[in-house]
């Protein structure tokens, strides 16, 4: 296994993004979501950058001056092949973390597909190969039911509770985990969340 998983959280943290194409934008979009400052380099930004919430727009080409400690990452998002090359070496050189969209290869980390409902975050790799993720996506998506992101949320509320009640470790972990089947998901349909909720704090 070459890659890592990992979330990080990029909540006001800078990222760098050389391009500003659909490429360029799907990731912005992203890091946006997730709560980072992006500062764009690109000849020609999309206009569906404008308004992007803590956002810097610079309309020029990319430079190696461009490159500082204050960004944790860097996204190379170019369509121009010599730009991308000259940005992926400054990088390396200056130690700085970045994903190169056209040569994943080439550097430090991947963005996986990602599939988000609620809590519930779902990332994929697949080597390069759209279609494979397309599917995964697709399993992903269908996996993570409704009811499940409503339990996810209840069990995150009371996970304060199960922490402080004085069960061994071994027993916390059951204890989250009976509440995580089918049979209970098909009950919240059926029945509503909030007596599942009621049925989890009388157990505690």
């Amino acid at each position: 296994m070459r890659y890592m998983p990992l979330f990080f959280d990029v909540a006001g943290r800078e990222i760098l993004i050389i391009g500003g194409g659909k490429v360029a934008l799907r990731r912005a979009r992203q890091f946006s979501e997730a709560g980072a400052r992006l500062t764009v380099v690109a000849p020609e930004i999309l206009s569906e950058f404008n308004g992007m919430p803590e956002t810097t727009l610079i309309r020029r080409g990319a430079a190696i001056d461009d490159l500082h400690e204050n960004f944790t990452f860097v996204i190379i998002a170019s369509s121009n092949t010599k730009v991308n090359d000259t940005i992926a070496a400054a990088c390396r050189d200056k130690r700085i973390l970045f994903n190169r969209c056209d040569s994943f290869s080439d550097g430090d980390f991947i963005g996986g597909s990602i599939v988000v409902k609620g809590d519930i975050i779902c990332s994929t790799v697949s080597g390069g190969i759209p279609a494979v993720s397309k599917y995964l996506q697709s399993r992903i998506d269908s996996l993570v039911r409704s009811e499940l992101v409503e339990l996810a949320t209840v069990l995150n509320e009371i996970r304060p509770q199960v922490k402080a009640s004085g069960l061994p470790e071994a027993a916390k972990a059951d204890f989250m985990a009976r509440w995580v089947t089918d049979a209970v998901l098909d009950r919240i349909a059926s029945e509503g969340i909030e007596k599942i909720r009621e049925e989890i704090t009388a157990c505690l």
